[in-house]
């Protein structure tokens, strides 16, 4: 091999590296405008920041605090995996929200990393000590002018038991949900971190639920939605990320930011969500 050949090698070598650092860091920002006829007029042009699985990235902290910020958001919602229960940085999660309460109100429901960490109980006080509105298996009333909107919030199904998908799991989670849900008639905005359980959401009458978990099925299939595997949905998973529609039900599915048990992404870039109402 000649010295042009090591030269090529070196190249194709540093443009791989720098193309992946791009894929895992290049975090952007995914914006949609989302329209129903059951929306309040007045909240018209309501918008939503909403960040998913961080898992205590801390080369991000300061690149989604801008995005978030740039945005001017209504409010901000934070669907589980703040942190991460293998390489756990609770500063760096802690980091994160003492930025974003400074931009708008913060609503926060935990995720399967959060259920796995010994201490989440005492770090989810810690989190509502510095402003951030938890709303697991709650709901709160969001208003604007003479209207409003119900936000409910619901903990990961991993809080139920380890074994989250039996039946057993799936009724206790679909009834606490019904429960928030059942005899409101206002429009709901839900926050939960899984996607997979759309058909719950539907029943419930909810009418946008802002989900993550999936991580964009961590190999993303270029200039598409799909991903090649998702946890609990295998193989070319249907909900991996964008927005699904069930009848009168949409279900945004963030990227999130971070990564896991799976080191790096590909065609498959972090984002910051953004729904604007109209």
């Amino acid at each position: 091999m000649d010295r042009y050949d090591i030269r090529g090698l070196a190249a194709g070598a540093v443009g791989a590296a720098t193309f992946l650092y791009w894929q895992n860091n290049g975090i952007h920002t995914t914006e949609y405008v989302y329209r129903d006829k059951a929306l309040p007029q007045e909240f018209k042009g309501f918008k939503i920041v909403q960040i998913s699985d961080f898992h205590n990235t801390k080369l991000l902290i300061d690149k989604t605090a801008v995005l978030a910020q740039t945005q001017k958001p209504d409010i901000i919602a934070i669907t589980g995996d703040l942190f991460d229960c293998r390489h756990t940085d609770i500063d760096a999660g802690l980091a994160l929200v003492d930025k974003l309460v400074k931009i708008a109100p913060v609503y926060y429901v935990r995720g399967n990393h959060e259920a796995r960490m010994p201490a989440t109980d005492s770090l989810t006080d810690a989190i509502a000590r510095k402003g951030v509105n938890v709303i697991e298996n709650r709901k709160v009333t969001l208003e604007k002018g003479e209207s409003s909107i119900t936000l409910v919030g619901m903990a990961d199904p991993r809080f139920i038991a380890d074994d989250k998908h039996t039946e057993k799991v799936r009724s206790i989670f679909r009834n606490r949900l019904f429960s928030l849900t059942e005899g409101d008639g206002s429009f709901k905005v839900l926050l939960s971190h899984r996607p997979e359980f759309i058909h719950t959401y539907r029943d419930s009458g909810v009418n946008l639920a802002l989900t993550g978990h999936a991580h964009g099925g961590q190999f993303g299939v270029p200039f598409t939605d799909y991903g090649v595997f998702v946890p609990n949905q295998g193989i070319f998973p249907p909900y991996a990320a964008g927005i699904k529609k069930l009848d009168n039900t949409t279900v945004v599915i963030s990227r999130g930011i971070g990564n896991s048990a799976f080191p790096f992404r590909l065609f498959n870039r972090p984002e910051v969500v953004v729904i604007k109402f109209e």
